[in-house]
């Protein structure tokens, strides 16, 4: 039962890039720029307003637009037992330059961070699960990216440098529930690419991992790697929507030296080879491409297949080394199509034991096949899903795995939704989740009932999350929840919580809150504590103070629920770090320039407005942020496809200054946990106002 009750920074930036001109630039050929006239704010009335204290006129100045912010740091840290004082620098900075595309640097410098000991909590289907102790030194994290550099005949190039994720083919995030993880390393990536028909990319560096809790770090402790990778467009029809399309791609990745715990005998060299396939059209049962939303295997008659084909090998060495092989092999054929009647995929697998990828397991000892489909109207949906599967040695037992989910929806006020889960063979469990929305005066509310049985062992959860109705400035949500569970010998109750908040304070100051915990009821003594509360004070002049307390310990207790044997073998060792406890005071300035200040994306002399948000782990996958849902740190976000920010150890990210119109988001889902995904499109479209914070989230939900 415990292997599938599922476990659950910062861009920073630099000190500014001098402008320029010169003859140097002018050989690629200027880029044409939209022309715009000079924004003039229209009177509604003759009131005077005050400005905002933190909107200061930056003076008119020549050269390429450009920004640059700086924040000094101090942080009293307890971790362990042990007092830790540290001090961290972050640089973030931009240059729009006409011929070489955009330029992002972020940097997090850190100075005497603290150690960090813990294990780590690894398993997979059919294998009992063991703890690993860890141990490492938070480092600093810095990244220089390079978008959109356009080169002759229709290419663009990408580069990056530094605490970065190794690019990969864009068929490597697939359109099932197996993908390549992008692997974080210190080092440099870099792509070619001809806009949806060719990418050619190469990676390598030092292997590590994004770590801390108050501030973020990266530790480069386990060896090294270094890939390639090619992907083409071989026939059909052009652009994503073209019919009889079909790519081919390759991937090659080789690492050395990895040691993913620093116990002696475990370093492996592993080389790695994946190919993919993949075809888009009009299914074979169907006349014409029909309506729908999203790509060719979301319209009516339309249907996308891949292939995928993966070999690992590689010796381990040391003789001593536990590697149950030398080399394996998984291969995995997803398929998405529509008819009239519902939305359907299908997936088939197979993987070897000990299959890797770089320094990362992918799913092993386990093949077998899946469907799903669903069907929905404006007022109902109903969908199911089915796995059947085995293990490839015969280590583990036959699985079946079998869901139904529902949702109704009354009116515009209330709806309700169930779902059912089974599991046979390993791990044996079954689980059920009654839901009611109801919208009033109040906001928002879910009330939600879990209940789970496995071998040995039951829980049931019961608890209520409401989204409060507040004014425009301020959010506020909370969540409250009782849960118990019981086994042969021990039965617990647990009270679980949760506060998120947003609220404007006196004199231009802002507080952000987030905190989550669990408490033991009775003689359960296990707690768990995350907190982090930040206090944003706009100085004026581009000047700002922050301070931010953090408090972190215990092992989160997440919601109960059966998941296929697929996915539990595709989740990644929960790391059980040591009680935390910090507080940071910060100082911050910012300031941009360059053609009357052009603010990001936009033309000289237009108004400006913020662009942020969260990228957060959705535990109950209904696409909202809710006040028990964790932040997801160090992905890498995208605006227009030039402007590069990563999120910090709470999954924040943000652009300080965005250009009043429309504006593409995206977010680069390299670096998200195994098998979490994002669930909606990966590029979405946010209107930034003048003077306005404009905010666009993005749900990480996982396949169940």
């Amino acid at each position: 039962m415990r292997h599938w009750l599922v476990n659950s920074a910062l861009g920073a930036c630099w000190a500014g890039m001098a402008a320029g001109g010169g003859n140097a630039w002018a050989q690629a050929g200027p880029v044409a720029r939209p022309e715009a006239a000079t924004y003039v704010d229209r009177v509604l009335d003759e009131s005077s307003l005050p400005a905002p204290i933190d909107e200061t006129e930056a003076p008119a100045s020549t050269g390429w637009p450009r920004g640059w912010s700086a924040e000094a740091q101090a942080t009293n840290q307890n971790s362990g037992g042990v007092d830790t004082r540290s001090q961290s620098l972050l640089l973030n900075g931009f240059l729009d330059t006409p011929n070489y595309g955009a330029l992002s640097v972020n940097a997090n410098l850190n100075r005497n961070p603290a150690q960090v000991s813990g294990f780590s909590l690894e398993g997979s289907t059919g294998l009992p699960t063991t703890l690993v102790p860890f141990s490492y030194r938070t480092g600093s994290t810095w990244r220089i990216d390079q978008r959109a550099m356009p080169l002759d005949g229709g290419w663009y190039a990408n580069n990056s440098l530094g605490s970065i994720s190794m690019a990969n083919s864009p068929l490597a995030r697939g359109i099932g529930r197996v993908f390549l993880p992008g692997l974080p390393i210190e080092g440099v990536a870099a792509s070619i690419e001809q806009p949806g028909r060719t990418t050619l990319n190469a990676s390598a560096g030092r292997l590590g991992v994004f770590d801390g809790i108050s501030f973020q770090g990266f530790t480069t402790s386990q060896g090294t790697a270094a890939s390639a990778g090619a992907q083409t467009q071989i026939a059909g029809g052009e652009g994503p929507l073209g019919l009889g399309r079909t790519d081919a791609a390759v991937q090659l990745m080789e690492a050395r030296d990895v040691n993913t715990n620093g116990v002696a005998g475990f370093a492996q060299n592993t080389r790695s080879v994946w190919t993919a396939a993949s075809w888009q059209g009009v299914a074979p049962w169907a006349d014409a491409l029909g309506t729908g939303f999203g790509g060719v295997g979301e319209k009516i008659g339309g249907l996308r297949v891949q292939a995928n084909l993966l070999q690992s090998s590689g010796r381990p060495s040391d003789s001593t080394s536990l590697a149950p092989r030398d080399s394996a092999t998984g291969g995995w054929v997803d398929a998405t199509w529509r008819t009239e009647l519902m939305q359907q995929s299908a997936s088939i697998f197979r993987f070897d034991p000990a299959l890797r990828w770089g320094n990362e397991s992918l799913p092993n000892d386990i093949q077998g096949a899946s469907w799903r489909g669903d069907i929905s109207t404006r007022q109902w949906q109903v969908g199911t899903n089915i796995e059947l599967s085995d293990s490839v040695s015969g280590l583990g037992r036959r699985s079946t795995f079998g869901n139904v989910f529902g949702r109704y929806r009354f009116d515009s006020r209330d709806a309700v939704s169930s779902t059912l889960a089974a599991r046979t063979g390993s791990f044996a469990a079954q689980s059920a989740q009654v839901t009611w929305e109801h919208k009033s005066d109040w906001g928002y509310s879910q009330w939600r009932t879990d209940v789970a049985h496995g071998t040995d062992l039951r829980v049931v959860r019961t608890g209520v999350d409401h989204a409060w109705e507040v004014n425009e400035a301020q959010t506020l949500s909370t969540t409250l929840a009782f849960e118990q569970s019981s086994d042969t010998s021990f039965t617990a109750r647990t009270a679980l919580w949760g506060v998120l908040g947003t609220t404007p304070l006196a004199a231009g100051a802002r507080l952000d809150l987030s905190v989550r915990g669990s408490n033991g009821i009775g003689n359960n003594p296990t707690n768990f504590l995350s907190a982090n509360v930040r206090l944003t004070w706009a100085l004026g002049q581009g000047w700002s103070l922050i301070a931010q307390y953090t408090d972190a310990h215990g092992r989160e207790s997440l919601n109960p629920a059966v998941v296929s044997a697929l996915t539990a073998a595709t989740i990644q060792p929960v790391l059980l770090a040591p009680s935390t406890r910090s507080f940071m005071v910060a100082l911050r300035f910012e300031e941009r320039a360059g053609l009357a200040s052009t603010p990001i994306g936009g033309a000289p002399g237009v108004g400006s407005g913020r662009l942020e948000g969260h990228v957060f782990l959705d535990q109950n996958n209904n696409g909202q942020r809710e006040a028990n849902e964790g932040g997801v740190p160090g992905v890498t976000v995208v605006l227009n496809g030039r402007f590069v920010a990563r999120t910090d150890a709470q999954g924040f990210y943000s652009f300080p200054s965005v250009a009043a119109g429309s504006h593409e988001i995206e977010i680069v889902p390299d670096n998200l946990p195994l098998p979490w995904s994002n669930a909606g499109p990966p590029v979405r479209r946010v209107d930034v106002f003048v003077r306005g914070t404009a905010s666009a989230d993005f749900a990480i939900q996982r396949d169940r």
